[in-house]
């Protein structure tokens, strides 16, 4: 099965019903089938197989004709994150050997600028052209491309940071995408469903969040940026059943006096996922929105989604066990988990180690890397940096990271990159930089920084160089100034003394 079969299908079921609209232009399933035709067309004319094409834009119903029309095409979207910086795009395209882009206007001369190699088809906010992003898609026909796409083909490559700072591009084949969907599918029974699709869409999650809902005929309107205010009211005034959010933003919402004067009757089921989401918050989003919740945990290179906690699960917590509300849930099916020891060893329940998980939704490996797809997949095990254990009735509990990784608001952020960046600047002689507590994000990322003897070095100074070749997302919050590191004997940071007085009293060392 390829990705756009799960869109055929509901095409030849319902031609005429709304499948996806953004608030000014809508698009029957028919509709977005004949569309995503052309822009296969057009791809399949531009592209060879398995060429990478970058993509950059904020939600758009262009985004997703492009997840569906690469499909067709037998060629390979490389979401980029908009709110990178400009040479963080360079590396991500360059390495990917991509020769295409298309990028909306607004992110057009940062991103040619960078890389004038590559060839861009602009999407415009012309809202007159309803059907089309380029003159050129539209000219081509809307039908079946002949090329034997195969379900063992890459659908997409999603790039994630690594502990050296490097993003690398995380492969996920057709069949692995199209199970992970149905495995959601089966876990949430989210069918024929109005949803909302407000996390960014070159984000993994949200990716598969849109592929699942159309495994399951669902309606989907598109927000383009989230806006706390306008998705309430959208919720309500829209009747929306079903949507997927990161905790920050059910934090924001339920806390907003707006919800009082709202109805959210129709609203059957939240999701929330892509960082942990505080007890309380849980229990206050329950008690405000009055549905279902579940929560997903997983990441890139397990497509999505590995584990849920079930509405069933959630219902459980408030019943007679809050404790579970801690934990992600249990494995999606014909998915396994295991805790291990550094050495290896299966470690029991209650014991904590790295987290490891094995499924048909695993990504096929890193793109160019082969030494780094043999360590994360050692086995058919996939690595996933974190640590937590399973207790006696197969729940998984994350307590802290194998790896520096900081999630802020549902963004990844790596320690080491950030470093590299303060490295460069005159008057840094060593860095650390670390995650502490954060109501709104979760975590946010400070820098302690040791300036070389006689320099002057102020915090201003530090952050300015962190704006300037950073996204602003991973620059550091605050910077403090130290004399020295705290170093093991080999001369390795001691991360976790720096972190531990910023987490003392809290249950785990992630928000």
């Amino acid at each position: 099965m390829r990705v756009h079969d799960l869109l055929d299908h509901w095409a030849q079921r319902f031609p005429d019903e709304v499948y996806v609209d953004d608030g000014t232009r809508a698009l029957t399933w028919g509709e977005m089938q004949e569309w995503t035709r052309r822009v296969g067309a057009w791809l399949a004319e531009t592209l060879n197989p398995g060429d990478r094409f970058a993509v950059l834009d904020r939600n758009s119903l262009e985004m997703i004709a492009l997840y569906f029309g690469a499909s067709r095409a037998g060629v390979v979207p490389v979401p980029l994150n908009f709110r990178l910086a400009p040479q963080e795009w360079k590396y991500i395209v360059e390495d990917a050997g991509c020769a295409l882009a298309v990028v909306h206007e607004d992110y057009e001369h940062a991103l040619t600028s960078v890389v004038p190699h590559v060839a861009a088809s602009v999407v415009r906010d012309d809202r007159e052209t309803r059907l089309r992003f380029a003159d050129d898609v539209a000219a081509h026909p809307a039908v079946d491309i002949d090329r034997d796409v195969s379900d063992e083909q890459i659908y997409h490559q999603m790039y994630t940071s690594g502990t050296t700072g490097k993003p690398k591009g995380a492969m996920v084949t057709h069949r692995a995408a199209c199970t992970n969907a149905f495995q959601i599918q089966l876990a949430l029974d989210a069918n024929r469903k109005r949803t909302l699709c407000v996390m960014p869409l070159f984000h993994a999650g949200a990716a598969l969040q849109v592929l699942a809902y159309t495994a399951g005929g669902c309606s989907i309107r598109v927000v383009r940026d989230f806006d706390r205010a306008n998705v309430l009211r959208a919720m309500s005034d829209l009747r929306i059943q079903l949507l997927t959010l990161a905790p920050a933003m059910i934090q924001d919402m339920v806390a907003d006096p707006l919800v009082a004067e709202l109805d959210f009757s129709d609203l059957d089921l939240m999701v929330y996922g892509s960082a942990p989401m505080a007890v309380e918050v849980v229990k206050k989003a329950m008690d405000v929105f009055g549905c279902d919740f579940a929560q997903a945990y997983g990441m890139t290179e397990s497509c999505a989604v590995a584990t849920i906690l079930a509405p069933d699960d959630h219902h459980r917590a408030l019943r007679s066990d809050p404790g579970i509300l801690a934990s992600a849930g249990r494995p999606v099916v014909g998915t396994a988990l295991r805790i291990v020891s550094r050495d290896g060893s299966i470690l029991p329940a209650g014991s904590v180690g790295e987290v490891l998980v094995r499924g048909p939704q695993l990504m096929s490996g890193y793109w160019g890397l082969d030494e780094a797809t043999r360590s994360a997949l050692e086995g058919g095990w996939l690595r996933t940096g974190d640590a937590g254990y399973l207790d006696e009735e197969g729940f998984l509990y994350i307590s802290d990271r194998v790896k520096d990784m900081i999630i802020s608001g549902g963004e990844n952020i790596y320690p080491r990159e950030i470093e590299e960046v303060l490295f460069t600047l005159e008057g840094v002689a060593d860095v650390a930089v670390i995650g502490v507590p954060s109501e709104r994000w979760g975590e946010s990322p400070i820098a302690i920084v040791v300036p070389r003897p006689g320099t002057e070095l102020s915090s201003d100074d530090v952050l300015g160089h962190c704006r300037a070749n950073l996204a602003r997302f991973k620059c550091p919050i605050e910077v403090i100034f130290v004399d020295s590191l705290p170093r093991s004997a080999i001369g390795k940071v001691l991360k976790r003394d720096l972190r531990a007085p910023y987490w003392q009293g809290l249950t785990r060392a992630v928000n």
